[in-house]
């Protein structure tokens, strides 16, 4: 055959369709429909953990290197008082905010910390606030074995339970490092949601126990408060200004897909007085935006898993590749 500059484009055009990456089918697109109750565009998940004197193992350090007591374990007094701070003054305050502010938070309680203040906790039920389980301590528990993770966890629910009435529907590990047993383990336990998930900015949904449907509403920690003024020492301004954004993005995005934002708040960080208006500052301004949907957790999970169940994606447990 005669090699002509149309031949030439033709062969030229094959190997090209030949060296292209194949193109794999997209998901079909979820069906569109009320993205949050009352057609809201975007729902806020603001959540206040309840952590004084939850047998955090940074209560105790070693003896000074190079001295007799270097191998021995020693009360780290400021971070006990750091953290009972958050019982004693940081609590009351946030809680009078909210009401000041008009919404409803979930409280992520540990066990210790609520038969140590267990007047506080029934306080926060009253008030009309999600109590939400922790384990017993709070410590780590994604290196025990399944059986010991669940009594671990089943521990904290119980004091939770004994002290406030109130069986937890939702969960939060220390440091959000659950292990591959843990929302199987949540589920037998009667739990319907985690909000150990940083992989998305709506809920979604996990298959466990042969195929049972359990709810992940995320907990982001780039605009998490501890993460912000103790770990990274940032401004006010910055704290600020990232809520703002992250919002404005979400609320934008929201017209269009389903969106949530997540708020953590700490009882001895957010509690602070210097910190408080801030936040304050920060709640009312995305408050005054329409068809914005301050939540509980439990309100989210149970929409997602409900009435918004068609809009809420599925997909397979977060794990190493």
């Amino acid at each position: 055959m005669t090699d002509t500059p149309t031949r030439r484009s033709i062969l030229a055009a094959g190997a090209a369709l030949l060296a292209a990456p194949a193109v794999h089918a997209q998901p079909a697109a979820r069906p569109r429909g009320p993205f949050w109750p009352g057609g809201a565009r975007l729902a806020v998940g603001v959540c206040m953990m309840f952590e004084a004197d939850g047998g955090q193992p940074s209560n105790w350090q070693p003896g000074p290197p190079g001295t007799p007591q270097a191998a021995s374990r020693f009360p780290n007094l400021p971070d006990v008082m750091n953290r009972r701070y958050g019982a004693i003054e940081g609590i009351p305050r946030l809680l009078d905010l909210f009401d000041r502010v008009g919404i409803r938070v979930s409280s992520f309680m540990i066990g210790r910390s609520v038969l140590t203040y267990p007047d506080l906790a029934r306080e926060i039920v009253l008030r009309g606030h999600e109590a939400g389980g922790r384990a017993i301590r709070h410590a780590p528990q994604f290196h025990l074995p399944r059986e010991q993770e669940r009594a671990f966890l089943a521990e904290g629910f119980e004091a939770l339970r004994r002290v406030t009435g109130v069986s937890p529907k939702g969960f939060n590990a220390q440091g959000l490092q659950g292990s591959p047993n843990t929302n199987s383990l949540l589920q037998e336990l009667g739990l319907i949601y985690s909000i150990d998930d940083r992989t998305r900015d709506e809920p979604w949904i996990q298959m466990v126990n042969d195929g049972r449907e359990f709810c992940l509403t995320p907990y982001m920690g780039h605009v998490n408060d501890l993460n912000f003024f103790q770990n990274q020492q940032r401004s006010l301004a910055d704290y600020e200004q990232f809520l703002k954004q992250e919002f404005e993005v979400l609320y934008e995005e929201g017209a269009r897909r389903r969106r949530m934002m997540s708020v953590p708040l700490h009882d001895f960080v957010a509690g602070r007085p210097a910190v408080v208006p801030s936040v304050e500052r920060f709640l009312r301004w995305a408050a005054s935006h329409p068809g914005v949907w301050f939540a509980r957790r439990d309100e989210i999970a149970e929409w997602a898993l409900g009435p918004g169940r068609a809009l809420t994606p599925v997909d397979r447990p977060v794990l190493p590749e």
